[in-house]
C-alpha cells in the first residue's frame, strides 16, 4: 500500500537524508564549502547501508562531487535519519503481518488493523519536524551546482523506478505465483475496477495522487535556487488523511479479491505480505 504517488514522494526521499534540529535555508554556507573544495571532491554513493528513502537519496548523491568534509557530514545525517525512522518501519511490519494473518484467515477486520495503522501514522508523522530541517540542512550543505546535480540524478532514478515497475507488472506475478485461473482473473478484475473507479473519484475530491505530483516537483524545483524554506514551499500537513485514504483503497482491493481465492491461495498471498513485511528497503512505501 503507497501513501503517496512516485513523484509525491520526492520530499520524502529527500528530507529522510538528514537530521533533526539543524537548519539552513540560504546558500551562504554551502558557497563557504565550495569555495574551498579542492581536488578531493569525488563522486561516491552515499548511505549505502542505509534503507529505503535514505539509500536512493545516498544513491543520487553518488552523482554529486562532495569534498571529504561534506561526505562525513551527509553520512552521520543519514545514520540519524535511519535511527528517526526506526519507528516507522517497525509499524509498517506490524500491519503487514497483521494484514497477512487477515488474508490467510479470509477475512479482513478494519477495526482490527486500526492501531497498526494509527501506530504507523504517529510515527511518520513524529518524524516530520526534524525530516523537514534536516532538508532545509541538506540545501545548506550543497553548492547551487551541486544541488542541480542532486535533484537531477534523483529525478532520473526515481523515472527508472517507475519504469521498472510499470514493466514488472506485480498484479501479473501475484495472479502467477497464486495460480488464479481465467475465470478468478475475470472475477477479480470487474471488481478491482469498480473499486478503482469509485477511488478515482475520491481522490478528486480530496486531492490525490496530482496534489502529491504537484508538491513533490514544486519541493525539488525549490531545492534548486538559494533559498530554501519549506514552509514557505510545502507547509507541514499531517498525513492522516492520506494515509487513511490509501488504507481504505488497499483494504477494498483486498476484500475485493479474497472471497475468489481458494484457501491455498490465500495462505500464498499471506506468504509473499510476510515476505514483503521484512523487506525494509521498500523506497517508496511507508504501508503495505
Amino acid at each position: 500500500m503507497r501513501i503517496r504517488s512516485w513523484t509525491g514522494i520526492v520530499l520524502s526521499s529527500c528530507i529522510a537524508l538528514a537530521a533533526a534540529g539543524v537548519v539552513g535555508c540560504g546558500g551562504s554556507a554551502a558557497t563557504e564549502q565550495v569555495s574551498s573544495a579542492n581536488s578531493a571532491a569525488t563522486r561516491a554513493p552515499v548511505a549505502q547501508n542505509a534503507h529505503g528513502p535514505v539509500r536512493l537519496v545516498g544513491a543520487a548523491l553518488g552523482d554529486v562531487p562532495l569534498t571529504p568534509s561534506q561526505r562525513a557530514e551527509i553520512e552521520q545525517l543519514a545514520t540519524d535519519a535511519e535511527t528517526r525512522h526506526a519507528g516507522a518501519r517497525a509499524a509498517r511490519r506490524d500491519m503487514m503481518l497483521a494484514l497477512a494473518a487477515q488474508v490467510e484467515a479470509g477475512s479482513i477486520d478494519r477495526d482490527a488493523l486500526r492501531p497498526h495503522l494509527d501506530a504507523l501514522v504517529a510515527a511518520a508523522n513524529a518524524s516530520q519536524p526534524g525530516d523537514r530541517a534536516g532538508l532545509e540542512r541538506l540545501h545548506a550543505i550543497l553548492g547551487p551546482d551541486q544541488r542541480t546535480a542532486f535533484v537531477d540524478a534523483l529525478e532520473a532514478r526515481l523515472h527508472e523506478r517507475m519504469s521498472a515497475f510499470r514493466a514488472s507488472h506485480p498484479w501479473k506475478s501475484w495472479s502467477d505465483d497464486l495460480g488464479l485461473t481465467d475465470q478468478q482473473r475475470a472475477q477479480i478484475k470487474a471488481a478491482m475496477e469498480a473499486h478503482f473507479q469509485a477511488a478515482k473519484a475520491g481522490s478528486h475530491e480530496h486531492g490525490g495522487p496530482w496534489e502529491a505530483r504537484q508538491h513533490g516537483a514544486k519541493v525539488l524545483s525549490a531545492f534548486k535556487q538559494d533559498r530554501f524554506v519549506l514552509d514557505e514551499i510545502a507547509p507541514a500537513r499531517d498525513i492522516s488523511r492520506q494515509a487513511t485514504r490509501a488504507s481504505e483503497h488497499f483494504l477494498g482491493m483486498a476484500e475485493a479479491a479474497l472471497p475468489v481465492f481458494t484457501p491455498e491461495q490465500r495462505a500464498i498471498a499471506a506468504k509473499k505480505l510476510r515476505e514483503q513485511a521484512e523487506q525494509v528497503d521498500a523506497a517508496d512505501s511507508l504501508l503495505p
